[in-house]
């Protein structure tokens, strides 16, 4: 009894710290789509898709935990209960568009609430971490956080100077340690058995120069029956603030089909 307790305390603590930093839409909508933030990030990144899509959808970007305004700390289990969270108070069965980390988020969230989620958008996900991601997290391990934080502040704010402040102010409230927290974490995960469980319509994207996610991206819609991929010219790690009208544009085009 006492343990119940615990876990829906932890639920009911999730559901308050992970709150919508973005949400437009008019409530009875009956679509409703989520957007989930890369690890080192915030929902903030989803500024241009909440602008150019919320007129069409009840749009969410929520933080994850240990992000923006949530609470912490980070584990993947707190970030998939976060979205889960979300989808729960919209009601109804949401839409999910992850990018970077947060595709995995979005495509674990699936596999534990199949029924909640009616399609999937996984920009730069894995379902298998490569050793990059490793060697990676060694590399960033040892050098100072300030200097972690200038060599990500252009890979997230999409090579984009006007998003460059929103970047830097994030990966600073997220802070190193809990950036190479979720790194180790995505270092374990293994969902390459799972792949085929996915039952919804299902877009992989990936940027054509976003080389190191290439190969997990194919993985991904080679394992996902209904998964159509698409490779973007020209586009980096996060081409939604890049090529903002483009990935509105196919996350629409895609949601249309998707509801026929």
């Amino acid at each position: 009894m006492f343990r119940a307790r615990a876990a829906m305390s932890e639920v009911a603590k999730i559901r308050r710290s992970s709150r919508a930093t973005f949400e437009k839409g008019a409530a009875a909508r009956v679509q409703t789509v989520v957007f989930v933030h890369a690890f080192g990030s915030s929902g903030r990144a989803w500024g241009p898709q909440v602008a150019g899509l919320g007129d069409r959808y009840r749009v969410v970007a929520p933080d994850l935990p240990g992000h923006g305004g949530a609470a912490g700390p980070f584990t993947l289990e707190r970030a998939v209960e976060s979205v889960r969270a979300v989808i729960a108070d919209a009601g109804g069965r949401a839409h999910l568009v992850g990018i970077s980390g947060g595709a995995t988020v979005a495509l674990l969230t699936y596999l534990e609430n199949p029924g909640r989620v009616a399609s999937l958008v996984l920009s730069a996900g894995v379902a298998h971490a490569p050793r990059l991601v490793s060697l990676q997290r060694a590399i960033q391990r040892a050098l100072p956080e300030s200097v972690l934080a200038r060599l990500l502040r252009g890979w997230y704010s999409g090579g984009r100077r006007e998003y460059e402040q929103v970047a830097a102010e994030d990966f600073r409230r997220c802070g190193k340690r809990t950036f190479l927290t979720a790194l180790r974490e995505l270092a374990h995960v293994d969902l390459r058995g799972r792949l085929g469980e996915v039952a919804v319509p299902a877009l992989v994207a990936c940027g054509a120069r976003d080389r190191a996610n290439l190969g997990p991206s194919r993985e991904i819609a080679a394992g996902v029956p209904s998964a159509e991929l698409r490779i973007i010219p020209d586009g980096v790690h996060l081409w939604n603030l890049q090529q903002p009208e483009l990935f509105n544009e196919t996350v629409a085009e895609f949601l249309a089909r998707s509801l026929d």
